[in-house]
């Protein structure tokens, strides 16, 4: 049963598509962490969205010139490994932001939920080559 709250505030963006148990907030949420998942798909392998188009769509024209282009692109590698890392990143703080509701808590919580971050940048930076990748 919806609040009483919720019942009427569709203008207002309480409900998403007119229902009540549903809300606004989340559901946009859930929508950008699925186009940013679709990213970090397409950033290693964008010969997988050429074979889809390829099933899909027929192969006509500027289908088949992009399908061409999909199967031959290959991002440099120090670009995927940066921008996967970044999208995590990004999808790790709406999650915590929104999900675990740290966007209503004393900032005293919210260091303490970012601590195992903190931590594991610097277990990454230890572990990473960088004296083979940068001849350092």
């Amino acid at each position: 049963m919806a609040s009483q709250d919720a019942e009427n505030h569709y203008e207002t963006g309480w409900g998403w598509a007119k229902i009540d148990w549903v809300y606004n907030e989340y559901m946009w949420i859930w929508v950008w962490l699925a186009v940013l998942t679709v990213v970090e798909v397409f950033i290693p392998e964008p010969e997988i969205f050429g074979a889809l188009f390829e099933m899909i769509l027929p192969a006509v024209g500027p289908v088949e010139s992009l399908t061409t282009w999909l199967y031959e692109l290959e991002f440099n590698r120090t670009f995927v490994v940066v921008s996967l890392i970044v999208l995590a990143l990004v999808k790790t703080w709406l999650v915590a932001w929104y999900y675990m509701h740290l966007i209503s808590e004393k900032p005293s919580i919210i260091l303490v939920a970012c601590a195992p971050f903190v931590f594991s940048v610097f277990l990454t930076v230890g572990i990473f080559p960088w004296q083979t990748t940068f001849g350092i």
